[in-house]
């Protein structure tokens, strides 16, 4: 619509509501007059108007949540289709997004209601795969976790119980891969494969095989690997990956870039572009995708992350590459069966690791981590603690990790800390969904009410205001169960001391394996009242804390830019394009 149109329109709506204020349709009108010219403002707070206007409207409800959720507003868009449904309570279709609502903010049992209620309106296996797959980013408890994951399980045993579909795709599903389950302490190994093959019951589509993956035969030039991700740009992902793509060995490797939709345009992921070989841009499309990678006639195709969205999940069920392997990025097992390897590090592994992946387990030898890893530095103009709001005088203990990884073990490790240091103050970090702050903070108000006015939440912030605060800290606490990888490795380049229990899986191994390489295990426990022991001298004895420190800033050089970590990959890549797809 050209400028002056635009005015002639304004002007229309304009003269109907100065002889009714309350015409919604008018209101509607310059909402979608605001949205042709990208004022996402004024877009929200016309659609009010017409909501006020119009109450009864469920339509403009359902229009006005829409633009909600567009920017942010999680909570607004819920209460507006909790409003809908009450207005419509017969539509399956408004449950079901009264029910995405309700996930996206991690009310779980609220969304498997509004779940329910669309199953029984219109029974599906599209709609039962909601049910499938619904678990809570906060978790409330243990209990709370094992009542979810039988929930999901029985579910899922009724889809595959039931008869194949051919559901089209699966991006049109508004599929909910099993994130979250890496975070509850379990071994996802059987329940990963049943949802794996719950997906391909449903997507039979999703059973493509690549041209040149029917034969075997590979000529003597330089092995074909392709590295994928859609997090190639300031993410721990692409932290963790840049240095493959600037370190393979050319000589025998030709490096592609394969960029998962949307792309960003950062400095991250113009190193990576500068590096690679060749970079892919997928389009929007898992047809389409698959067809371009199948173009690239990869030997070996690594996904550096799986299951943290669902476009790369659905594209590993694909034969894209002879190889297809998986590592640290989302350490859990896939349950894919088109997933060759899981390639770890035995400084990570118990000895029966094999049993948790699906995959074929391949380990790589005595390494701190699984990426070459460029030291971060700090900015000339650093944040002191008075920037966060901290006191000089507390004693800081700092869990900067994305909620979800916050097990409700760590409650009470939590807790004795803070009982037994009056002077202790827990810094966290908030959600990336607001309401997920609040399904935490409730959680520790009812395991510690008596600290509660020492736990702090911080807002978001941008890399480098985020490496300050590791290092105005006292001690960084790691989640149990699922350890930091970035963030150990930020602590540890400026020399905070981290507490780390390891734990059963991979996941809750990384920080060990760091001060293992440094050869310090000052800060690595094995239990329960050790963590918080352990926490506690550090943070309340300045001598021991900056003894240690001094030491992990010496010998903290062992865990980056460490060219051994590619030379191992490498390794892997040879020996697996000389295996094969494991039988």
């Amino acid at each position: 619509m050209n400028e002056e149109r635009l005015r002639d329109a304004q002007a229309l709506f304009g003269e109907i509501l100065a002889l009714d204020p309350r015409h919604a349709p008018a209101w509607r009108g310059l909402a979608l007059l605001a949205r042709a010219t990208g004022a996402a403002g004024a877009e929200r707070a016309l659609l009010d108007r017409a909501v006020q206007s119009a109450p009864e409207s469920a339509d403009l409800r359902l229009e006005y949540a829409t633009v909600l959720e567009r920017q942010g507003e999680l909570e607004g868009a819920e209460r507006q289709l909790t409003d809908v449904c009450r207005r419509r309570p017969d539509s399956a279709a408004l449950w079901q997004a009264l029910g995405i609502a309700r996930q996206t903010l991690g009310e779980t049992a609220a969304a498997r209601e509004a779940y329910r209620r669309a199953c029984m309106l219109e029974p599906g296996a599209e709609r039962q795969l909601k049910l499938a797959t619904l678990l809570s980013p906060v978790a409330a408890s243990r209990e709370s976790i094992a009542a979810e994951r039988r929930e999901i399980e029985a579910a899922t045993d009724a889809i595959l119980a039931g008869p194949p579909h051919d559901l089209g795709d699966p991006m049109r599903a508004s599929p909910w891969p099993h994130f979250y389950s890496a975070y509850h302490a379990e071994s996802n190994r059987t329940l990963h494969t049943k949802e794996a093959a719950m997906y391909r019951h449903l997507f039979p589509s999703l059973d493509y095989v690549a041209p040149h993956c029917r034969g075997r035969s590979r000529g003597g030039e330089r092995i074909r690997v392709g590295l994928i991700s859609q997090f190639f740009r300031d993410h721990s992902i692409g932290r963790t990956s840049r240095g493959f793509f600037s370190q393979l060995d050319r000589g025998s490797f030709e490096v592609t870039a394969i960029f998962v939709p949307p792309a960003v345009d950062d400095a991250y992921s113009r190193f990576i572009r500068a590096h690679a070989d060749r970079s892919i841009d997928l389009p929007a499309d898992l047809a389409a995708a698959r067809s371009l990678i199948a173009e690239a006639r990869l030997d070996v195709l690594f996904y550096q992350d799986i299951g943290m969205e669902p476009f790369s999940y659905f594209l590993a069920f694909a034969r894209l590459a002879p190889v297809q392997c998986v590592s640290f990025g989302h350490p859990d097992t896939t349950g894919v069966a088109t997933m060759d390897y899981f390639v770890s590090n035995d400084w990570y592994e118990t000895p029966d690791a094999a049993n948790h992946y699906s995959e074929r387990l391949f380990t790589l030898r005595g390494l701190p981590t699984l990426a070459y890893y460029f030291r971060p530095e700090r900015g000339a103009a650093r944040h002191e603690r008075e920037t966060f709001g901290i006191a000089r005088e507390r004693h800081v203990y700092l869990c900067p990790q994305n909620l979800f990884k916050v097990h409700p073990d760590m409650d009470a490790l939590v807790a004795e800390i803070l009982r037994r240091d009056p002077h202790g103050e827990l810094v966290a970090i908030e959600g990336r969904v607001g309401h997920w702050t609040g399904l935490l903070r409730s959680r520790w108000a009812a395991a510690m009410p008596d600290v509660m006015e020492r736990v702090r939440f911080l807002p978001r912030m941008d890399s480098q205001r985020y490496v300050d605060l590791i290092a105005c800290a006292d001690v960084m606490l790691d989640t149990p169960h699922f350890n930091g990888m970035n963030t150990s490795l930020e602590a540890l380049a400026v020399g905070t001391p981290v507490v780390t229990w390891p734990g059963e899986f991979q996941r809750g191994r990384h920080t060990q394996a760091m001060y293992r390489a440094m050869d310090l295990d000052d800060g690595v426990v094995d239990c329960a009242r050790a963590y918080v022991e352990r926490a506690l001298e550090l943070g309340t004895d300045a001598a021991r804390r900056d003894t240690l420190s001094r030491k992990i800033r010496d010998r903290s050089r062992a865990l980056f830019e460490d060219a051994r970590v590619v030379r191992e990959f490498e390794r892997f890549f040879r020996a697996a394009v000389e295996m094969g797809t494991p039988a």
